[in-house]
């Protein structure tokens, strides 16, 4: 089970370009394929600058599902023909629905689009460093994956990526929730309901940290679950960011007893071989 942050895609500076996104899912496809020499992969990409774009500046949330949907397509294609041209292996995308809950849709907490100069009026968040704002939108909580059962049905015969920006977000009696679920708990998800081997988180960043964006910033280079409980209660990691991708590591470890790990695109495999990276293990 792979999650790649939609960073790690399409840079969220604002003059980011179509052509660059391009490249960069031709290079995780090439990542990914060594990933996939002995194993199946399921894939689950993040999507925040992406629908950003899309959404514009000025974060009306009417039509948010179709932009999440519209964000599937266009990186489930990108990377899903990555993948198959490096592989020589089947790769399929498919278009993937999560029953959230919508009763907790009203935080807005997940940082979409570009990095701003200027603080919005809009609901936001200042990046660490004083590097600017982003605007941000609720995160439901994931439920259920609807297309769970396809999605298992596909692996037995291709590379797949589903879930993409953490799946269109619907209520239990299938309307649309406003909202940008977190790909990382989908991710963690899925990798537990299939009995993955692995989850791999890979992001624009190498590791989690201690401190991050501060002169006093640590790489972790392990952790256990219960180290990492202890870190996200204490606040160590940002909300909408580093957060979810521990706390979604962590629940996979405690579910399975297998092994989690957050790094930079790049250095996945040196990561699952404990050399990069932080890993997360019992």
């Amino acid at each position: 089970m792979v999650a790649i942050g939609g960073h790690a895609l399409s840079s969220p500076a604002a003059d980011a370009t179509l052509a660059g996104e391009r490249a960069a899912a031709a290079a995780a496809g090439r990542e990914l394929a060594a990933l996939a020499a002995d194993r199946r992969l399921l894939l689950v990409h993040g999507n925040g600058p992406q629908v950003g774009r899309l959404l514009g500046a000025e974060s009306n949330l009417d039509d948010l599902d179709i932009r999440v949907a519209q964000t599937q397509g266009e990186l489930g294609y990108l990377l899903a023909a990555g993948l198959g041209a490096a592989s020589g292996e089947a790769a399929v995308a498919l278009l993937t629905r999560v029953r959230v809950d919508a009763e907790r849709a009203n935080d807005p907490e997940k940082p979409i689009g570009p990095v701003l100069d200027q603080q919005p009026a809009a609901p936001h968040v200042e990046l660490p460093g004083g590097r600017g704002w982003r605007l941000t939108v609720p995160s439901p909580l994931p439920l259920d994956v609807l297309e769970y059962a396809q999605i298992r049905m596909l692996l037995e015969t291709s590379h797949v990526v589903a879930g993409g920006g953490g799946g269109v977000p619907v209520a239990a009696d299938g309307r649309p929730v406003a909202g940008v679920i977190d790909k990382d708990r989908v991710a963690a998800l899925l990798a537990i309901a299939l009995g993955a081997d692995a989850l791999v988180i890979g992001t624009d960043v190498d590791a989690a940290y201690r401190n991050f964006a501060t002169p006093s910033a640590r790489r972790i280079e392990r952790l256990s679950t219960k180290e990492a409980e202890a870190l996200l209660a204490a606040g160590e990691f940002a909300p909408g960011s580093m957060a979810p991708k521990v706390a979604s590591a962590a629940a996979f470890v405690s579910a399975t007893g297998r092994r989690a790990v957050i790094a930079s695109m790049g250095q996945l495999r040196e990561a699952l071989a404990g050399r990069a990276g932080t890993l997360l293990q019992d």
